[in-house]
């Protein structure tokens, strides 16, 4: 496939205007991207109310480190890459190296998402054997496999193009989005019901006496837990959508637009990097900032260091 931008524009220059915008952008996410991920590692690592090193938290360090690549590697050397760009100066070394870092980490955070949604399933759907089937040495197994699958599934960019490779991915990773998305809210919902169901029973229990009442106790409280952490889990792929979305829909038009300008393409394939970068971004904002417990714990981690 031979995308509209590759036959008409690679050889032509895009606005310098859009060349510095890019890069301002790209910054903005770096300092967004790169302080988030690390309270997010240390919050887990130290973990210093002792509440946070549960499987779905290391997941959740796990897609840090993927977006934090993006911090330290990619959205640096974007911004180099453009700012030269808009001075008239070519990097072709700079590029590739944006290219297989954006494409290492975005694959790295798209099978980390899957992992959580697949630790939700258990979570919700087999809370009996949860415990059993998600373990610290499974985890650990799940996150050297997502590295591996990562660091070698993006090197077919270099047989086939950026373009190519890019509209692959984006596809792919929407429809992934979607899946997941659907399959999260399906076990909210019956996660509610199960919370609502046994809400009854508690307030019925007083009359069938105190160890009753503490059981039951028990399950709401965990059934909170679990229904939050689903909620803000839900959140993070809303927000995977909406960004990957976007740059899908770009995309598109950059390898489809037969009637568009090589100037527009160049806005249009600059538009659905950066929704791209954005989403590396965001997740900290998503998730940790909306957790008490990650809250707490960087609170403390704050009160430690003065």
């Amino acid at each position: 496939m031979e995308s509209t931008f590759e036959k008409r524009c690679q050889n032509v220059e895009p606005p310098n205007e859009l060349s510095f915008m890019t890069a301002s952008i790209s910054t903005v996410f770096m300092v967004t991207n790169i302080p988030g991920n690390i309270l997010i590692f240390l919050a887990v690592v130290l973990d210093p109310n002792k509440n946070l090193r549960i499987p779905f938290n290391w997941l959740i360090v796990n897609l840090s480190a993927a977006d934090f690549i993006v911090g330290i590697i990619t959205e640096p050397l974007s911004v180099y890459y453009h700012i030269k760009e808009g001075l008239d100066s070519q990097g072709s070394e700079e590029i590739i190296v944006i290219h297989m870092a954006y494409f290492i980490s975005c694959t790295a955070s798209i099978f980390s998402l899957t992992s959580l949604a697949v630790e939700r399933y258990l979570a919700v759907r087999k809370p009996n054997t949860y415990r059993n089937k998600v373990t610290n040495q499974r985890i650990l197994v799940t996150i050297v496999t997502i590295w591996l699958i990562s660091l070698s599934l993006p090197n077919i960019y270099f047989s086939v193009g950026f373009t190519e490779y890019a509209f692959i991915f984006a596809n792919t990773s929407l429809f992934v989005a979607v899946i997941m998305i659907c399959l999260t809210y399906a076990l909210m919902k019956r996660k509610l019901r199960c919370r609502d169901s046994t809400k009854e029973n508690y307030e019925m229990s007083p009359n069938e006496g105190q160890s009753s009442v503490s059981v039951n106790c028990m399950v709401t409280k965990k059934q909170l837990l679990e229904a939050k952490i689903t909620e803000m889990f839900l959140i993070v792929l809303i927000a995977l959508l909406c960004c990957y979305g976007p740059s899908t829909v770009m995309i598109y038009l950059v390898n489809f637009c037969e009637d568009c300008s090589c100037t527009t393409l160049h806005w249009f394939r600059d538009i659905h990097i950066l929704f791209a970068l954005m989403n590396s971004s965001v997740n900290f904002f998503c998730y940790a900032l909306r957790s008490s417990r990650f809250r707490s714990a960087f609170v403390k981690l704050f009160r430690m260091n003065y």
